[in-house]
Formats: structure tokens, C-alpha cells, sequence
């Protein structure tokens, strides 16, 4: 047991919906995608709240997110949101650099969505061009999703932030 341990902020990320992709890349694994309800996902941060060490000690702050993978793949997406803003300590629940580019190619409410909020900015990633980045994310069409994403970004005001992975597969790709 630790003595003297103070945890002043705890994120808590709970995988309700899952991802599109298996990226061949990704260091969080390929797992089957959630289908969690919300009264799971509030239970879940109840038992985080309500908890205390042997001193009645807890911790203070607390971000809550549904998602874990890609953000936002649910499509009570904006809900869901609402509901980490709900459970989590007041600017704890972040969006970072991501939006799911997925949904950004499918859905063009969601872009005017994302650019109310916080950052400003969307990573995009690419392994190359079409044929690597497809095989990367094992997903056919995704190599267009991302540039689509891109567009989207950009005709919203959120700054596209290109991440490109080099690998020998795809050196060629870079002529």
C-alpha cells in the first residue's frame, strides 16, 4: 500500500462504441468495438467518485470520456459529450487533437459540431498514400475519409494536423 498517496485528477476513458479502424499501428490493440449504454458508462463514474482509501480519501478531480479509440464514433456523439461534461470536473473532459475523421467524412452536421468546441485543431493520419494508408488502417476508403476529414477542417476553421508515419512499406510513396 502507498502512504501518503494524493490523487488530485483521474481521467477515466470507457470504450462505449469502439473504432472503424484495426490501424496496424495502433499500441491499444485490436478489440472487438462496445456497445455500452449511458447508464453503464454513469455507473462506471459513480464507482469512481464514490471512491475512497482507508483514510476516506478521494480523489479530487475527474475527466470522464466515452471513448478510448476514436472519439465520437457513436452517433449520439454530441450527447455523449454532453454527459462527460455532466460526470467530469468543470474543463476536465478535453477533446485534445482528435475528432473522429471517420465521422467527419460521413456526417457534415458533425464538422459544425466540432468547431463550436475546443481545440481547433483535428489530427489526421496517413501511411503514405491510398493503397498504404487503406492497408495501414485496414479499412478500404480510408485514405479518402482522411482527406475528406481534411476538407472538412478546413472549410470549418479547424486546423487539419497531418501526421504522417514512415515505414519502409511506404517509403516509395514519398517520391
Amino acid at each position: 500500500m502507498l502512504k501518503n498517496f494524493e490523487l488530485s485528477y483521474l481521467g477515466v476513458m470507457v470504450d462505449m462504441a469502439g473504432c472503424p479502424n484495426r490501424c496496424r499501428h495502433c499500441w491499444l490493440g485490436s478489440h472487438r468495438n462496445g456497445n455500452m449504454n449511458t447508464r453503464d458508462f454513469r455507473d462506471i463514474a459513480g464507482q469512481f467518485k464514490n471512491w475512497r482509501d482507508e483514510s476516506g480519501h478521494g480523489v479530487d478531480e475527474f475527466g470522464f470520456f466515452s471513448w478510448w479509440r476514436e472519439p465520437d464514433y457513436r452517433d449520439d456523439y454530441r450527447e455523449l459529450w454532453q454527459l462527460e461534461q455532466e460526470l467530469s470536473s468543470p474543463d476536465r473532459a478535453e477533446r485534445f487533437e482528435l475528432l473522429s475523421t471517420w465521422r467527419l467524412a460521413r456526417d457534415k452536421n458533425y464538422v459544425k459540431w466540432a468547431a463550436a468546441l475546443p481545440p481547433k485543431i483535428c489530427q489526421i493520419t496517413f501511411f503514405g498514400l491510398e493503397e498504404n494508408t487503406d492497408w495501414f488502417m485496414r479499412r478500404k476508403g480510408a485514405y479518402r475519409d482522411q482527406l475528406l476529414a481534411t476538407e472538412r477542417c478546413l472549410g470549418a476553421g479547424i486546423a487539419p494536423r497531418w501526421q504522417l508515419f514512415i515505414t519502409k512499406r511506404n517509403l516509395h510513396d514519398l517520391h
